[in-house]
């Protein structure tokens, strides 16, 4: 009996187990996963999928306009006073009292057939239908490539802003650590008498101001991990971590022209090819605009089958075909003059459209002269960064050393400590400002993409 119920423990605490294993478990992405999780998850980039379909859509509807259409048509008729001739009988004839009625139609009507209907001609109002539903197919795709850069563009920034917290985080508990090692070593030699009550004190001091910290920088991560599992439509209870190297991209466009990036950018950016394709579509307007002045050709095909009578006893053989073939032409000559507002407000936008894309290139050559700036810039601070630590780092052990020969101060040991943090933790800043600046340029020019992104990375 023991033993069953043993075993009957050892069954519910797997089942235990094995329920809440995934609720404890922790996902580690790397930079390319994290990029394509949210790809496939961002709604906006959802969204925009659903835009380009709804795009093409739309211009099948208008292509379907220049193609012929066939109708299947019935129609059932109720006379219900039917028209009658009156007119006088000549003289002589038979039978007449002064006036003849005779009735022309029959009560019931029934008519069924085919119509076809091709348009001929329509002023240019279907091919520029077609051009401009075009062109909204173009606009929708660049929309999804702009709405697609920027969320590898944020989810980088996220990606990196985790790095850059946990690097800090461990800079952080480095100088705990240190401080902590400070603090036991001149406790032990107070101890002795070879440290004075100033320097414990000092070291005291140190390790109380550099707690809070490491305390801050563990919050920092915390948000930081949170940050990013929003951008990735993650649960807040799943729980992830990242995997990579904190270090500077090998591959930017620092050495590129100015103007060339410019020009690539006019080539390439999503935001400059809309506004482009919206003059184009401003323009067909205006052709739609002007077919309202112009005549429009219509041919049109019947083939039908009516039967007449009087009665609903209707058969078959009550039926007559007949067709017909016609070319109708419609000429406009006045509509309250609405086509010539319609045309002069075609051309207004259009003007429009022409003044914003002359903005948008300048927006677009300042921005690039801007974050080219930064991007030299955080790169020349990089590197004087990288300088410093290396020295604040041989500060440190020549501190330390001199220092276990009695020919240094505790507190230049602490300052040598403090140097090294600075300098790591600017360092590490630094990192991630340049690797931002240089993703921010190649969205600015709209050639990001992921591979360029891992290119980059390695």
């Amino acid at each position: 009996m023991i033993y069953l119920k043993a075993i009957h423990i050892v069954i519910v605490l797997g089942i235990i187990v094995t329920n809440t294993e995934p609720l404890f478990s922790q996902r580690t992405l790397t930079l390319d996963q994290t990029l394509r999780i949210a790809i496939q998850r961002n709604p906006e980039i959802r969204f925009a999928e659903k835009s380009i379909l709804q795009a093409e859509y739309t211009l099948s509807t208008a292509r379907s306009n220049a193609l012929p259409s066939l109708s299947l048509v019935g129609n059932y008729q109720r006379g219900w006073e039917l028209p009658e001739f009156v007119f006088s009988p000549p003289a002589g004839f038979p039978g007449a009292n002064g006036e003849i009625r005779v009735r022309t139609g029959v009560e019931n009507t029934v008519t069924g057939g085919l119509i076809l209907q091709q348009p001929i001609y329509t002023g240019g109002a279907v091919r520029a239908g077609i051009g401009i539903a075009n062109d909204a197919v173009k606009i929708s795709q660049h929309s999804y490539d702009s709405v697609e850069q920027q969320t590898i563009q944020n989810v980088y920034s996220a990606f990196y802003g985790v790095l850059l917290a946990q690097s800090l985080m461990d800079v952080a508990e480095t100088a705990v650590e240190n401080a902590r090692v400070n603090f036991d070593q001149v406790e032990r030699r107070y101890e002795q008498g070879a440290a004075s009550r100033f320097e414990l004190l000092r070291a005291e001091v140190q390790l109380a101001t550099i707690k809070p910290t490491l305390t801050e920088s563990r919050h920092r991560f915390e948000v930081a991990i949170e940050h990013l599992k929003d951008l990735l439509g993650m649960e807040k209870h799943e729980r992830i971590s990242v995997s990579g190297s904190f270090q500077p991209r090998a591959k930017t466009m620092i050495e590129a022209d100015i103007e060339e990036l410019i020009d690539r950018a006019y080539m390439h950016r999503p935001e400059y090819q809309m506004q482009r394709l919206q003059q184009d579509i401003n323009r067909k307007n205006i052709r739609v605009a002007r077919s309202e002045f112009l005549p429009r050709v219509v041919f049109s095909s019947a083939v039908q089958w009516q039967a007449l009578r009087d009665d609903l006893n209707i058969g078959y053989d009550d039926f007559i075909r007949f067709s017909n073939s016609e070319i109708s032409v419609q000429i406009p000559l006045f509509n309250g003059f609405g086509s010539r507002a319609r045309f002069q407000e075609a051309r207004a936008e259009l003007q429009k459209s022409e003044i914003q894309e002359k903005n948008i290139r300048n927006l677009i050559a300042t921005e690039i002269r801007a974050i080219y700036n930064e991007l030299v810039e955080t790169y020349e601070i990089l590197q004087s960064q990288k300088r410093v630590m290396a020295q604040a780092a041989e500060g440190l052990r020549l501190a330390n050393l001199l220092y276990e020969e009695g020919a240094a101060t505790l507190l230049e040991v602490i300052d040598a400590q403090l140097s090294v943090t600075q300098a790591t933790t600017s360092y590490f800043q630094s990192i991630y400002n340049f690797n931002t600046a240089s993703i921010k340029l190649e969205r600015a020019v709209g050639v990001l993409e992921v591979e360029s992104i891992i290119e980059g990375y390695e």
